[in-house]
């Protein structure tokens, strides 16, 4: 990257983005006491990908990023650094750093799949001084809490898009086996009790279908699409 300021952050959380369609990654200023915050709107398999990895979850087998740190690992070339550096047209940047036989290659990337890739590898995630700079949120005087700060965010004109415009990456569709007839309930609203269970099973489709296990995730779809004709 050149000499480009940068700043190291961790991902503090994933959380939805004014549906559960529409993921945030939560990066924050590393070691620093009320650390800047920025959201990045990625896509809800990469964020259940970096769910996964936050909370040590193993998948029954390899997802796409366990796969490419296998291969990396065999190949004997070490992930440097992930530097996520720049926004353009609310569209973010990022650069994967990596090392072979003391030769560094920096690779464009998106912010989702490197920071995925970096939390499976132990790297550095860094974001450029000047993007956190014009884009991070910064907690008021009285915030001690990260959650208060995040709900802040929502209170006011995003610095990312909206639901209804281009999010920062292109959400990759689920197979067809995973399409569900209806959203899951949403969190703000007054949730049955049968709601509730079809939002935990929704969820376990998903990971059934991040982890390519596609009669599972048929299964569900169908328990799904019985409870919900039960309630109409």
């Amino acid at each position: 990257m050149g000499d480009v300021s940068i700043i190291e952050v961790t991902v503090a959380k994933v959380s939805p983005y004014l549906s559960p369609d529409r993921p945030l990654m939560w990066l924050c200023e590393k070691d620093v006491e009320q650390g800047r915050l920025l959201p990045i709107a990625i896509g809800k398999f990469e964020a259940s990908a970096i769910h996964m990895e936050l909370i040590s979850e193993t998948p029954p087998r390899p997802i796409s990023y366990d796969l490419l740190n296998a291969m990396l690992d065999d190949l004997e070339v070490v992930v440097h650094q992930v530097v996520i550096h720049a926004v353009r047209k609310q569209i973010y940047y990022a650069k994967v750093t990596i090392e072979k036989g003391h030769q560094f290659h920096d690779i464009d990337s998106r912010p989702s799949d490197a920071v995925a890739l970096a939390l499976r590898t132990g790297a550095p995630i860094f974001v450029s001084t000047q993007l956190l700079e014009q884009a991070g949120l910064v907690p008021l005087e009285d915030e001690g809490e990260m959650e208060r700060t995040m709900a802040r965010f929502y209170e006011f004109d995003p610095q990312i898009s909206s639901a209804d415009k281009a999010s920062e990456e292109e959400e990759i569709a689920p197979p067809k086996v995973a399409v569900v007839p209806r959203d899951p309930p949403v969190a703000d609203k007054p949730v049955s009790p049968a709601e509730s269970e079809v939002s935990q099973l929704y969820a376990r489709m998903q990971q059934a279908v991040l982890c390519e296990e596609y009669e599972e995730a048929a299964r569900l779809r169908d328990e799904i699409e019985q409870r919900s004709s039960k309630s109409e």
